[in-house]
């Protein structure tokens, strides 16, 4: 079959050696560099880890298609530059000079990315991320809490927010108002539900304290200890900076303590986040008033960074006669003298004027103090009040009178009672708030009695201190002035955020400030300067306006999680907390309602990388980008053609990694799509599952349905016992990752697991020594009893999808073994469930792996028993590196472990499985001795299998019998075999293993895209290695599998082992079962023909077929519905004729129509994306 080897001979990059390469010498942006060469110049440059932006290349590939256009590089000579080039196309030459980045290059690329980016109609992060002032996670921490991760919740909120307990509880969260649940039912109750994170963790005896940076030795002043303050001094520490912290009241807080009322924010859980903040060593020293004690000019000599947080405490006053009467206060001293337990007599009847939260703080806390009566008198609607909606809800709920349209005039003492002279309002025009001025009605003055007024109409900046200090520049309108990008004041080393910046706003943009400021000030301490972060690119869909409402009208609904409150009666005369907050398993149901509207690889995504790099900024189009649903015509594969930039790896990887060759470009309404070459949905092709176009893909427009959050929530139900176990080429994959020699590999992985919160942690390799068993036995049995040769392995899933859905004539070929997964999801869920005494449906079985292939194997209806299923979740490499990552574990705390019994011996043969090759070299291992009858002991490498080429061979003679065995990597190496074996030729081999994937296991789709030379040799090296220094190296050998046999299987190939180890095979080509409710493909379009003959046009027809395109605009219909003319000599009726898909309808059953359809009729994903 030399032919056959002949035309299997390309090598993936990836997998050859880098001493195949000679050294070369370049210039690279002007200095000297000796790279390898024989390759490309973004290939060598590459290699060197110097960077060149590209989205087209894939190492893996034979060649880039340049479609990008982003790797262009420019060529020198004798200083001048003489070409751009594709470096992705351009072989690297001896001598070249060679400029990655010059200004012409970074325009170039910047309107490259912008074309490509025209279109990319998606969102990289969620509308209610980019909503947040603090930009928190909210989608991550929400999964977490769906999942029962509380504390990894907790972390995901603390990256960007300290007071998740006070936020949780005073937040105006804007971040609902943005939440595309509103076009489903209500906004998720994401301040809820983080309140719940927040209030889980200080419950705890030890709550999350972050870890520190080491010492640096700067030191760092925070003047104020209030929101902003405070979370600058929290992240300076962790950074690793001695913090002090002067705030002028007698306890820290600053407006989160003297200005809400306890009922809203206790200052007992207030406490415990400041806590927090002192343990991790930050010292706040109270009662020390800058302009007093305390003087700017000292603390620059003392320290290397001040920050000022001073907030805007001076109350606006109401600027009317009698506001300095007795019992006439301010708002936000009000409020203090409150929170300090000050005696105040505020009488029966209260007046609040104003409109914001602190009116409705005020009024609310003077309810609590005894008054009887309260009002609260505004000058506008209510609907346009600046206070929460929820808020003034919640006054009205407890009896708050809300006056609407009437100001005050005056306030005058009569008989010890003030009487205020309001007048009636009406609204006029805008004003620079866009809202309309109010008025006044001349002649409709009344008079309102009361014991106490307080007016609550604003706040400012009181910057007195600086009049004899630093001269610290202010605005026009008296607040601190700073560069927005640095947070830097006029000043040296003096920064400044929070409300003294902005004038008063909320706690959580006060604490985006604090955290901004602190970054700012860590990177001027560490570097000598403030280095300007680039902007994120965010792409976005738009806003709730502007998204097809179909998207949303087929959702279910699901109920919005309602806080539990204390009752009105119980509120009276007491300052109990309102509030009283979610159950866990209320928290969870509100977690679920999360639509996870952000991109799933939002920080892994090489486009979004490039646009910030390229300092490229959303700003919404004003062309109609076309909008198409996502396709789920796939069990786990998921297409969004929105996201899609033709960059054409994704068709690539089908045709030349694996070859099975089904994608293909589609041209839709001016947009390059890809899709299937029939057309067809990806389910009712030759798709084989191998998801290595979802591994090419640069944006994240493929993807596949993640099941670690799945895993999570099993790992915290505590009615099950989760089980994992690790294929032998994840190692491979986790050794390179952490830097771990070969031997430490396996019990890193098993320490990491148990790690995780896996309660019992297998090793795949097991398994492999249990199909070696089994599938060399029925080999032997077909060799000795003439059986249907030659014999094609079973393991790989994408093989098997292959055969029986494009080449179903193999099927009696096949061994009818199972694959390694699924024999050891059977012994796990019946043998191991009777060893423990745990019942089956109690077991939670994990399979760890490097294929995405594995998950559709483990999802067969044939590998289920009662609605019990051998595998329950598959995870691949990149899903557990992401698990490790989404739980803040840390590798340093990982502790070196040993696999569980009872399957904790394993063989290197078992391990060689992770490689190409794997599968023959242990099966003639053990093959050699049965049918030689004597123990090998020399005879255990066979290295003629082994290795990265299409098609290798070998033939081994044992005991008089000759054994031919080839081994496959790459299902387009296959194809020729295969039509020889249809045809009954012998093509000279008694065992055939196949592997979907060029070099077996370790270029699974399930691992991260390797991108250098000698990668996956170094992968295969680890397990090579692995094999050499074990104590037993044929599966036969080993003492568990032993015991398994004695104790539950009996003997290879007996009845039960039939029954759980052994399979059947589907014909399944042209018979491919929908499984999704979908039309024939994604790209179906629904043609609409109306006729335009003369008698329609004299009759409106051009008005009506702009009205009716206009329709199908505003319902985003215009990636599935086509409208185009009929031309007829005459159109018979009196109405226009209107065809949809050739049929005639009338007018209102067009209507219907336009209101059903969908471009693609949908399901909702049901996990993260």
């Amino acid at each position: 079959m030399k032919e056959l080897r002949a035309a299997a001979g390309y090598i993936p990059l990836a997998a050859r050696k880098s001493s195949e390469f000679k050294r070369i010498k370049v210039a690279v942006n002007g200095k000297e560099t000796e790279v390898y060469g024989g390759l490309t110049i973004l290939q060598s440059l590459q290699q060197e880890g110097i960077h060149i932006p590209h989205l087209c290349y894939d190492i893996r590939l034979k060649r880039a298609n340049g479609n990008c256009g982003l790797c262009e590089v420019e060529l020198e000579e004798d200083g001048k530059v003489v070409r751009s080039v594709k470096s992705c196309q351009t072989p690297i030459k001896e001598g070249m000079n060679i400029i990655t980045s010059s200004p012409h290059l970074e325009a170039y690329r910047r309107v490259r990315l912008e074309q490509l980016l025209s279109d990319h109609n998606a969102d990289c992060t969620a509308p209610c991320v980019m909503t947040c002032p603090a930009h928190i996670d909210i989608q991550f921490y929400l999964m977490h809490v769906e999942a029962g991760n509380y504390e990894a919740a907790l972390k995901v909120i603390k990256q960007k927010n300290p007071f998740p307990i006070v936020c949780g509880r005073v937040c105006p969260h804007p971040c609902e108002a943005e939440c595309r649940r509103n076009l489903v039912d209500e906004p998720v109750a994401i301040n809820y539900v983080k309140r719940f994170a927040a209030d889980w963790d200080m419950a705890r005896e030890t709550p999350f304290i972050p870890a520190k940076a080491d010492p640096t030795g700067k030191k760092i002043a925070i003047i104020g200890a209030g929101p902003s303050g405070l979370s600058a001094a929290y992240y300076s520490a962790i950074n690793g900076h001695d913090v002090t912290v002067f705030e002028r009241h007698s306890e820290p807080g600053g407006m989160m303590r003297y200005g809400i009322p306890e009922y809203r924010l206790p200052k007992a859980q207030l406490d415990k986040e400041i806590n927090v903040i002192k343990a991790l060593g930050v010292k706040i020293m109270c009662e020390k008033n800058l302009g007093a004690s305390l003087h700017l000019e000292e603390l620059h000599r003392n320290f290397d960074a001040i920050y000022l947080a001073i907030g805007s405490w001076r109350a606006t006053p109401l600027q009317i006669e009698g506001e300095n009467l007795k019992n006439v206060w301010l708002g936000i001293n009000f409020l203090e003298t409150v929170v300090k337990g000050e005696k105040i007599d505020i009488g029966d009847k209260v007046i609040v004027i104003g409109g914001g939260n602190t009116a409705i703080d005020c009024a609310r806390t003077a309810l609590r103090r005894g008054a009887k009566d309260v009002k609260i008198i505004y000058r506008r609607t209510e609907e346009e009040m600046p206070a929460e909606r929820y808020e003034v809800e919640d006054a009205k709920h407890e009896g708050i009178e809300i006056i609407t349209l009437a100001a005050p005039k005056k306030i005058t003492e009569v008989n010890g009672k003030k009487q205020i002279e309001c007048i009636k309002m009406k609204l006029g025009e805008l004003d620079r708030s866009g809202r309309r001025r109010p008025v006044s009605i001349d002649g409709s003055e009344f008079t309102i009695e009361a014991d106490t007024v307080i007016g609550a109409i604003g706040q400012s900046t009181n910057t007195q201190f600086l009049y004899n200090d630093l001269p610290v520049k202010l605005n026009k309108w008296g607040d601190i002035q700073i560069d927005g990008r640095t947070m830097q004041t006029s000043v040296e080393k003096i920064f400044s955020g929070g409300d003294c910046v902005t004038g008063p706003a909320t706690v959580v943009q006060a604490v985006g400030a604090g955290r901004r400021s602190a970054e700012a000030m860590h990177c001027y301490l560490t570097e000598g300067y403030v280095k300007e972060e680039k902007a994120e690119y965010n792409c976005s869909r738009g806003t709730l306006e502007d998204l097809p409402r179909w998207e949303f009208e087929e959702m279910p609904r699901i109920p919005r999680s309602k806080m539990p409150m204390l009752e009105v009666e119980a509120r009276k005369n007491n300052f109990n907390e309102v509030e009283l907050g979610l159950s866990a398993e209320q928290a969870r149901e509100e977690a679920r309602r999360c639509l996870r509207c952000g991109c799933g690889a939002r920080y892994t995504c090489d486009l979004k990388a490039e646009a910030k790099a390229h300092d490229i900024i959303h700003i919404k189009p004003i062309h109609e980008r076309p909008f198409f649903p996502q396709a789920n015509d796939h069990p786990f594969i998921v297409r969004d053609h929105n996201k899609c930039i033709s960059c054409g790896r994704c068709i690539a990887a089908c045709a030349e990694v694996v070859g099975v060759d089904i994608l293909s470009y589609y041209l839709k309404n001016g947009k390059m799509l890809v899709g299937t070459r029939t057309g067809k949905p990806l389910n009712e092709t030759y798709c084989v599952s191998c998801g290595q176009c979802v591994n090419s893909c640069p944006c994240g427009a493929l993807d596949y349905k993640r099941e670690r959050w799945r895993v999570l929530g099993a790992i915290k139900d505590p009615d099950k016992t989760v089980i994992g176990f690790v294929a032998p080429a994840v190692r491979s994959v986790i050794a390179s990752l952490y830097k771990l020699p070969f031997d430490k590999a396996s019990p890193f992985i098993a320490g990491l697991l148990k790690k995780l919160g896996f309660d019992k942690v297998f090793d795949f390799s097991f398994a492999a020594d249990l199909t070696i068993l089994e599938e060399t036995t029925e080999f032997i049995n077909r060799v000795t009893n003439k059986g249907v040769m030659p014999q094609f392995t079973s393991c790989c899933p994408g093989w098997v999808n292959y055969v029986e859905r494009r080449h179903p004539e193999l099927i009696p070929h096949l061994s009818s073994c199972k694959s390694p997964q699924q024999m050891m999801g059977a012994t796990v869920k019946n043998h191991f469930s009777e060893w423990a005494n745990i019942p089956k449906k109690d077991l939670f079985v994990v399979s760890i792996v490097p294929c995405l292939a594995k998950k559709s194997e483990a999802a067969r209806e044939e590998f289920e028993l009662d609605g019990i299923r051998d595998v329950d979740s598959v995870l691949t490499t990149s899903e557990l590196i992401e698990m490790v990552n989404i739980t803040f574990t840390d590798i340093k705390e990982v502790e070196f472990a040993e696999f569980d019994d009872p399957y904790k011996q394993v063989t290197g043969a078992g391990v060689l499985f992770g490689a190409s090759g794997g599968v023959a070299e242990a099966a003639l291992r053990m093959a050699a001795e049965k049918l030689s009858g004597k123990a090998q002991v020399d005879q255990l490498e066979f290295e003629a299998v082994r290795g990265f080429e299409g098609i290798k061979e070998a033939t081994v003679n044992l005991g008089g019998t000759k054994l031919r065995v080839a081994v496959i990597s790459g299902l387009h190496n296959a194809e020729q075999v295969i039509e020889k074996v249809a045809e009954g030729v012998d093509v000279g081999y008694d065992l055939i293993e196949v592997m979907t994937c060029p070099g077996g296991c370790i270029s699974g789709a399930g691992h991260p895209v390797p991108k250098k030379i000698d990668s996956l040799e170094a992968r295969q090296k680890v397990l090579i290695n692995i094999d050499k220094t074990s104590k037993f190296r044929k599966s036969q050998d080993n003492p568990d599998i032993i015991n398994l046999y004695t104790e539950f299987y009996g003997e290879p190939n007996s009845e039960k082992a039939h029954k759980l180890l052994h399979t059947h095979y589907t014909n399944r080509k042209g018979k491919i079962v929908k499984s999704h409710k979908m039309g024939d493909s994604v790209f179906k379009t629904q043609v609409i023909e109306v006729c335009v003959c003369e008698k329609c046009i004299v009759n409106g027809v051009g008005d009506f077929i702009k009205a009716l395109n206009q329709k199908v605009e505003e319902r985003r219909l215009t990636a599935g519905i086509r409208i185009v003319p009929l031309h007829l000599k005459d159109c018979p009726g009196e109405d226009f004729l209107i065809k949809v898909n050739g049929i005639k309808v009338s007018e209102s059953e067009l209507d219907s129509f336009l209101k059903l359809t969908r471009p693609v009729e949908m399901e909702p994903i049901s996990e993260e994306i």
